[in-house]
């Protein structure tokens, strides 16, 4: 089940990052990548940044609905963050970003040379301590769907 749930957050666009902040719940979403057993993203200083070094201890969560079945699975990681300040963890962020996302971005540019942009100069790596999954299985009902009333 671990490679499975692996596997779903690996292919996920985009995954939900749970913290606290200031002693209260605060989810946001994220572009990340996975390498081995850690996910990769960065970020800009700000509320994500301030909460990450304020309580290291994180939950992300990444998602896949089939609106056609109503078959639904969904991923979660626990895992302790922090800001890493390694060259090589930093660039690797970068080339393994922008070789998940060039295809949506449709980006022109090549892998060489890549450097971290300006804007975004925080790397966070999240060690995965934890992963759970969970699907709808077969048979998928009208009553059994995500946000039934």
């Amino acid at each position: 089940m671990r490679d499975q749930a692996l596997r779903l957050l690996e292919e996920a666009a985009v995954a939900h990052l749970g913290l606290i902040s200031k002693g209260r719940p605060y989810v946001t979403p994220m572009s990340f990548v996975v390498d081995g057993e850690r996910v990769l993203f960065r970020t800009k200083p700000g509320k994500k940044l301030e909460a990450i070094k304020e309580n290291p201890e994180v939950c992300i969560e990444a998602s896949r609905f089939d609106e056609e079945t109503g078959w639904w699975a969904s991923v979660i990681v626990m895992g302790t963050a922090r800001e890493s300040h390694d060259a090589d963890t930093e660039q690797l962020t970068v080339e393994l970003l922008f070789e998940k996302y060039s295809k949506s971005l449709g980006s022109p540019l090549s892998r060489d040379g890549l450097q971290p942009l300006p804007g975004f100069p925080h790397v966070i790596e999240v060690k995965i301590e934890e992963v759970t999954g969970m699907s709808s299985g077969g048979g998928l009902r009208a009553r059994t769907r995500p946000g039934r009333l």
